[in-house]
């Protein structure tokens, strides 16, 4: 269906995105990389994961690049997400307006945030959303998805709405949230509460100030994955992993390791197994014990296997270990995490907590299903009793007549 789409219906005939794909392609080359079109649709201000859907949607040849009507599609569905849309190519046919890009080329602006402080959240507001967060016992200033999920459910607004109100409210992606991003997740509540819908992306207004950066150089995006194993060959090489966090291993590094780990894997599956890597890690001389910890990092699935990037990541940490002393984390930070394993991961959390929600709506239905047929069965019984009253009275009455013509 959308390749029968001409440019001038995709975009409605509106110049603005010609002017758009001129940014992306000013040699006129008729090919769009990914990572220009990624750095630009970075700008959208859309969530990792509705990027890398509409990337997919658009990248319909997985080529890993877009012509300029495969472009024209990515541009139209950012504005059927900005405007509350499903990110579905049957979306194509609504009129929607222009997408909006945020201009990172203004010193006014990073990413859309003014710089000044103004925040949407009324200082009233905040007040009364902070006392609800003390209330729910946060550690070290944080609150977990368990505390905060109660506070959700009981606004009954619709899991999907809900899942998209902690998806833009967690804004640091830790899983947890803290005083100002449970402002934010309040803020949307009682805004969907009155009827206003939840946005696809967060509004520049409604970020806390304290979460608001600084001008700097933009990151390097996208990280692309890897040439694609046998196991990933259907999926990895159409997607586009968009992220804020440059990875520890540089690609200097990724080569070395890469062709190490080709000259490793002897069954050609991908995947690197402990007894593959025995003696490579052996030789670095490492005790076993840390050898046995950089391993456990890495295997971040817990399948006994590394992959690629994760094979990448051992050597980065046991030549880190070598070079600097450094001994292995506790855990592996947000920059060590491989690229391809941020979207799994990420993927993953969305799906646990709309799995929570579904579940804990299931025992809500279930409930008022109860608590319906206990009316029902009051109202019964009270029915009984009353027809057993009328009844009473009825021979009641006769026998007083009875007694009052014998007499």
């Amino acid at each position: 269906m959308a390749a029968s789409l001409s440019l001038t219906q995709l975009s409605s005939g509106n110049p603005i995105y010609d002017k758009y794909y001129r940014q992306v392609d000013p040699t006129s080359s008729g090919r769009v990389a990914a990572a220009d079109a990624a750095l630009f649709l970075k700008r959208s201000g859309l969530p990792d994961l509705v990027l890398g859907k509409i990337w997919d949607l658009a990248d319909s040849e997985r080529k890993g690049s877009l012509n300029k009507q495969q472009f024209f599609i990515a541009l139209r569905l950012v504005a059927c997400a900005q405007n509350g849309l499903e990110v579905a190519l049957k979306s194509l046919n609504v009129a929607v307006p222009p997408p909006k890009f945020h201009d990172t080329s203004s010193p006014l602006s990073v990413g859309g945030v003014t710089a000044d402080n103004s925040w949407v959240v009324k200082p009233e507001e905040k007040m009364k959303f902070d006392s609800v967060f003390e209330s729910l016992l946060p550690v070290g200033g944080m609150l977990t998805g368990e505390k905060v999920k109660p506070v959700l459910l009981n606004s009954k607004l619709p899991v999907d709405i809900l899942g998209r109100v902690w998806e833009l409210s967690d804004l640091d992606r830790d899983g947890m949230l803290d005083r100002d991003e449970f402002s934010v997740a309040m803020y949307l509540v009682y805004r969907a509460l009155e009827g206003e819908p939840v946005p696809m992306s967060l509004p520049p207004p409604l970020i806390p100030p304290s979460k608001r950066k600084k001008p700097s150089a933009p990151p390097v995006m996208p990280l692309l994955p890897s040439p694609p194993s046998v196991k990933d060959s259907r999926s990895s090489h159409s997607t586009v992993y968009f992220s804020f966090c440059q990875w520890v291993v540089s690609p200097s590094d990724k080569a070395k390791y890469d062709e190490l780990f080709s000259k490793t894997d002897g069954d050609m599956d991908g995947l690197v197994s402990g007894p593959e890597v025995r003696d490579i890690f052996l030789k670095t001389g490492l005790p076993s014990a840390t050898l046995a910890r950089i391993w456990e990092l890495c295997d971040i699935g817990d399948i006994g296997k590394l992959t690629r990037e994760q094979f990448a990541l051992a050597l980065f940490l046991i030549n880190l270990k070598l070079t600097k002393g450094l001994d292995p984390p506790q855990s592996l930070s947000p920059e060590m995490i491989p690229p391809s394993d941020r979207q799994n991961l990420k993927l993953n959390n969305v799906t646990n907590l709309a799995a929570d929600f579904s579940a804990i709506k299931e025992l809500d239905s279930l409930s008022n299903e109860i608590k319906t047929k206990t009316q029902t069965l009051k109202k019964i019984i009270i029915e009984i009793i009353s027809t057993f009253a009328f009844v009473y009275k009825c021979v009641l009455t006769s026998l007083k007549l009875k007694h009052s013509n014998t007499n």
